[in-house]
């Protein structure tokens, strides 16, 4: 008679040597981590190997990095492993409930203002919980890469997502005191055109900002920008260094107006926008009481200690 094929059942700490590995994308950053020897995470990923009979890893110079494979049970691991915590926490008094590591992914902008400002107070809270912070302009995947929640001005209709609004803002034009002194003050949106401008890079060359005149109707104006920006942040110190005119939030831009290291230029043209600020989570993560807990903090955060226009 032939053998079923012995199912293999992956140890969880193994499954979390792989997860950290790929995300310090080497072996001995993940074990400094943890705090063990680089031999126990190696080791613990050459036995998922074995026991699936695949290649999870590919090692290189520049580090490591997953297999399809790998990703996809990097993937299912991650998932899991939250669960796991989750079950850890249910088990435990009220006040260590909210326990374990919660990713938390935005801009490094949206970062600085909203989160590091309140780091202390939610860790004073939550001691049990750990968070990680992954500052970056892109859209990050919440599935793929492990992200218990992301901040976002902008989600779309999509079932993968559970948004919560934590606040409205707009956009305006700001430059630097210097910078308008030297080059002068438009007076028009059309003289923006014979500006220095600041724009960023994921926008390309040529952009085109949205205004209102006179009459209260819409008006855009192209500009080709001068510098261009990899990141919100990067824009935002650029022209606080005199770079130029540039597009920013204004709850971000309000610390330098008050202190004057900025000025908002053309502000009887701003098209008065409004745009929203979200905490999104993944639907299979939103009852998580780690998630619940930072959604909520961050929810009093914006509205009582931060420059959003709450929600009403």
């Amino acid at each position: 008679m032939k053998k079923e094929p012995r199912s293999f059942l992956p140890d969880p700490a193994d499954l979390r040597w792989l997860v950290r590995s790929l995300d310090l994308r080497s072996f001995s950053a993940a074990a400094r981590e943890m705090d063990v020897a680089v031999s126990v995470v190696a080791r613990g990923v050459d036995r998922l190997e074995a026991g699936y009979g695949v290649r999870l890893l590919r090692r290189s110079t520049h580090g490591l990095s997953a297999t399809p494979e790998g990703a996809e049970l990097a993937q299912e691991a991650r998932a899991l492993l939250a669960q796991l915590e989750d079950i850890g926490a249910s088990l435990s008094d009220q006040r260590s409930r909210v326990a374990g590591t919660l990713r938390l992914a935005s801009s490094q902008e949206i970062c600085e203002a909203l989160v590091l400002p309140h780091l202390a107070d939610l860790q004073a809270r939550y001691p049990a919980l750990r968070v990680e912070l992954l500052a970056d302009d892109r859209v990050a995947d919440l599935v793929t890469e492990g992200i218990d929640v992301a901040l976002r001005t902008t989600v779309g209709h999509s079932d993968l997502v559970v948004a919560r609004a934590l606040g409205r803002f707009e956009r305006r034009l700001y430059a630097a005191p210097g910078y308008l002194k030297q080059h002068g003050t438009p007076a028009e949106p059309s003289e923006l055109q014979q500006h220095h401008t600041v724009t960023h890079t994921a926008q390309g060359p040529a952009v085109t900002w949205a205004f209102r005149n006179a009459q209260g109707k819409p008006l855009e104006v192209t500009v080709r920008s001068r510098l261009a920006a990899s990141s919100s942040a990067l824009v935002h110190h650029a022209l606080v260094g005199g770079a130029g005119i540039g597009m920013l939030s204004s709850p971000l831009a309000a610390a330098d107006v008050a202190q004057g290291r900025l000025v908002e230029v053309l502000a009887p043209f701003a098209s008065r926008t409004v745009h929203t600020l979200y905490a999104v989570s993944s639907p299979g993560r939103r009852n998580a009481a780690r998630v619940k807990a930072v959604i909520d903090f961050l929810m009093k955060a914006s509205k009582d200690r931060w420059a959003l226009a709450p929600v009403r």
